[in-house]
């Protein structure tokens, strides 16, 4: 898969707002995983990742699959939807040529809350 092709059209660099990504995750076309590291997601595999880390719980790891953290955010937080309106979170896509289990994995970086643009 290439960069031509990409994923639901998710092409390295570009920004997406994470609802807009939850709701590609959710049509199950393909695995979106959020990485808390930049390095960590330019420079491994998911697969890779996920044996590294297989005796972390989820909420453990540098990285975590997007429909399971939207969950827990709004577990977590009952104003995050209305938080997510006020200062959109955007998603920067790193990696769109991965598959694992048989399916197209999307890979992307969040932001540290000092590089979310409130405007």
């Amino acid at each position: 898969m290439t960069t031509q092709d990409s994923p639901a059209g998710l092409d390295i660099g570009k920004k997406v707002d994470i609802r807009v990504l939850e709701a590609v995750a959710r049509k199950g076309d393909l695995s979106i995983i959020l990485y808390f590291e930049e390095d960590l997601a330019k420079n491994s595999t998911y697969a890779a990742d996920l044996k590294e880390y297989e005796k972390y719980p989820d909420d453990e790891r540098p990285f975590i699959e997007l429909v399971s953290f939207m969950s827990f955010q709004r577990k977590m937080s009952p104003c995050f939807e209305d938080a997510l309106t006020t200062v959109p979170l955007t998603i920067t896509i790193c990696s769109n040529s991965e598959e694992y289990n048989s399916n197209p994995v999307v890979k992307g970086i969040l932001p540290f809350l000092d590089e979310m643009d409130p405007s």
